[in-house]
């Protein structure tokens, strides 16, 4: 049991000013803060020996509420309270008497869990600063042993200061570092010019067991030292960790031996070997063929248009998270910040730690990956300042709920912008809220970091116009990919009459539909996380990933008390997949069936559109679970149970403008085409033995 004493009061770097979260390549560059950075990390997992090679009689030890193991244990196993939160007693919605709180049982802790939440991002935040000021405590101490023994110049302490945790894209691509071929990952802030998304994958930085560092002693040279963000070491594997079989109606099995595994590891073998390696070229591949779609996905993020006050709850609700509490079904179909996330976690963790919800935080990535959510976030906020969850949705209110499921929460509570975000405590040594985390809200916490200027937009420092705020929204579409202008010029089949609408007054208008897939998957369907895979078939022998959508989900056995409720009530995970206009163009032009003629009815066009899709679903480690079919009917026998079937994969479209003064894109003419894979899904090769 971790001791219990005094709280760990999360103030961010505070009395250090407010100071840029570098992309992790500017990071490298800065010798004296990356060699910090590395050092704390090291320090912070506990491997202060690692630091003692290069620093023999450096001694510090961190709080335990300020160790990894004690703060990656918040997200999930081994389920324990958080070391930094000790006060048992001060929560006054508690009655010990009252049913609402004591029932069902057991009554209280089930974790921390906000995910599928109006809280997700919020909450999110001061996890991030957490560590992020856990790192700086340790890298003040490290600066200040390293002058007090080999140079007076106070550099360090000041560039220990500076430091903030780095970020990385989520859509990363890489430049040569040296003629070597070597990499580092270049951040895709404003311009992409010269080099193609994903082209190469993870960064070294992230995979490499051993980075060089700048020798803290003054000889100048680089050195090499134990890389914190490739892997975490465990001392002993927590409480909890159980490994997790996977067999399939062949009799394969595959297991994650969580129990087993001393390190954590991404794309994992099946293998109880307790020091597995990462398989990185899966990773790569996998990220390579998705990062395309993940672009798109953030482009879509900023395209919500603004609207008036009574939309800000709904519009807060789709782009917060996966499960949109305020609608039946989305509104605007421009993806959810949740959503982005999950994506990265399946593609980063296949059957390793970041790809199970209960392991995940303990993979260093998961932390680089979590600022780079914050960033979009915070991006976001400054985009659209007005749209909040407010005190619920509808007229009058219809407040926002959340099922039981972590220490502070009674049985399903209600939320607001005030309700707690256990267990992180403010310098008031009370919970922080969703109105103190808002990073443009004068009366919050302050929190000394920002991010580096991108499309006009500083997040630290407010918009002063609405048009500002619209010409960065279209700066920040283009900077992600959508360009009706470039997109237009690529495409070569006919101009169909089903394509042609009229532009809203002051707008310029396309020659082409946007089409999108809209994803609702069982959240636990199949006990596990998986995903929905899109596909272009463009033969029968070929086929092209376009986008997917992903479950990030605990099992049954799972004690996250959260995820229990949304098992009970049949949680949908809601995502959406753009097929990009380039695919449409090449399915109309190719298609047996003569779409590529200017009058072509709207029922037959959209039949070959569907026709040429094809679905798949899969789990965390690729084995193929479900395969959905539009044209092709199924045998009883070989159909996914029903239970286990996407609940909605639908087709839609819309028209494309854009403001003749160049201001955002504006999605209209919204139209229906109804579900795909009507024909059913045909159980997978991986579909698991017994389910």
């Amino acid at each position: 049991m971790a001791e219990r004493t005094m709280s760990y009061l999360i103030t961010g770097r505070s009395g250090t000013g407010v100071q840029d979260r570098l992309a992790i390549d500017t990071l490298q560059t800065k010798d004296k803060q990356f060699s910090l950075f590395i050092l704390a990390f090291l320090v912070v997992q506990e491997r202060t020996d690692e630091v003692q090679k290069l620093l023999p009689n450096f001694t510090y030890t961190p709080s335990s509420a300020a160790t990894y193991r004690e703060i990656a244990g918040i997200h999930g196993l081994p389920y324990s309270r958080y070391s930094g939160d000790p006060k048992d007693t001060d929560n006054s919605h508690y009655d010990g008497q009252d049913k609402k709180d004591t029932m069902p049982s057991p009554s209280r802790f089930g974790g921390y869990c906000n995910h599928g939440s109006v809280l997700f991002p919020t909450w999110h935040r001061p996890y991030v600063l957490l560590l992020e000021q856990a790192i700086g405590e340790a890298a003040v101490a490290i600066a200040t042993f390293i002058e007090g023994n080999y140079t007076n110049s106070g550099i360090w302490i000041d560039d220990a200061n500076q430091l903030r945790l780095p970020s990385v894209n989520c859509v990363p691509f890489l430049i040569p570092l040296t003629d070597t071929g070597t990499f580092f990952l270049a951040s895709r802030y404003w311009d992409w010019a010269g080099k193609d998304v994903g082209q190469d994958g993870i960064p070294d930085v992230f995979c490499t067991y051993e980075v060089q560092i700048l020798d803290p002693t003054g000889t100048g040279s680089k050195t090499p030292i134990a890389n914190p963000l490739s892997y975490y070491p465990f001392a002993e594997i927590p409480d909890g960790f159980n490994s997790v079989t996977h067999q399939d109606d062949a009799g394969k099995t595959e297991t994650a031996y969580f129990a087993n595994w001393q390190v954590t590891t991404r794309h994992a073998p099946s293998s109880p070997d307790p020091y597995p390696k990462s398989d990185i070229e899966a990773l790569n591949a996998d990220l390579k063929k998705s990062a395309a779609d993940l672009r798109d996905k953030i482009a879509r993020l900023f395209t919500f248009l603004d609207g008036s006050e009574a939309e800000s709850p709904y519009i807060w609700d789709e782009f917060s998270n996966h499960t949109v509490e305020s609608s039946p079904e989305t509104k605007y179909h421009a993806g959810s910040l949740e959503g982005v996330h999950d994506s990265i976690h399946d593609i980063i963790g296949g059957n390793g730690h970041m790809g199970f919800p209960d392991y995940a935080g303990f993979d260093p990535f998961f932390f680089i990956h979590h600022t780079t959510v914050d960033r979009f976030f915070a991006l976001w906020e400054w985009c659209y300042p007005d749209y909040w969850m407010n005190d619920g949705y509808g007229d009058p209110p219809n407040p926002w709920t959340q099922g039981r499921g972590t220490w502070y929460e009674v049985y399903n509570e209600k939320i607001d912008p005030d309700s707690a975000l256990a267990p992180f405590r403010n310098d008031s040594d009370i919970y922080w809220t969703s109105s103190q985390a808002r990073f443009l809200d004068p009366s919050g916490s302050p929190k000394y970091y920002s991010y580096p200027e991108v499309a006009g937009i500083k997040v630290d420092k407010p918009a002063e116009t609405q048009e500002d705020r619209d010409k960065a929204r279209a700066a920040l579409q283009q900077h992600y990919g959508l360009d009706p202008d470039s997109t237009q010029a690529k495409l070569k089949a006919a101009k169909l009459d089903f394509f042609q609408s009229s532009a809203p007054a002051g707008h310029k208008g396309f020659d082409y539909r946007v089409f999108v897939v809209v994803v609702q998957l069982p959240e636990h369907a199949f006990n596990t996380s998986y995903s929905f895979r899109l596909h272009h078939q463009k033969s029968k022998d070929e086929e092209q990933l376009i986008g997917s959508v992903a479950v990030f989900a605990r099992p049954d056995y799972s004690p996250c008390k959260g995820c229990a409720a949304r098992r009970d009530n049949r949680n949908m995970v809601r995502g959406i997949v753009t097929i990009p206009p380039v695919v449409i163009d090449h399915i109309i032009r190719t298609s047996e069936h003569g779409l590529n003629n200017r009058a072509v009815k709207e029922e037959k066009l959209i039949s070959g559109i569907k026709e040429a899709l094809k679905g798949r679903l899969l789990d965390s480690a690729g084995r193929e679970l479900g395969i959905g079919h539009v044209k092709k009917p199924l045998r009883e026998g070989k159909r996914l149970p029903s239970h286990l079937v996407p609940s909605g994969i639908e087709l839609h479209s819309s028209a494309v403008a854009r403001p003749l003064d160049g201001g955002p894109v504006h999605f209209y003419d919204w139209k229906y085409h109804s579900g795909i894979f009507e024909h059913g899904w045909e159980k997978g090769r991986g579909f698991p033995k017994g389910m």
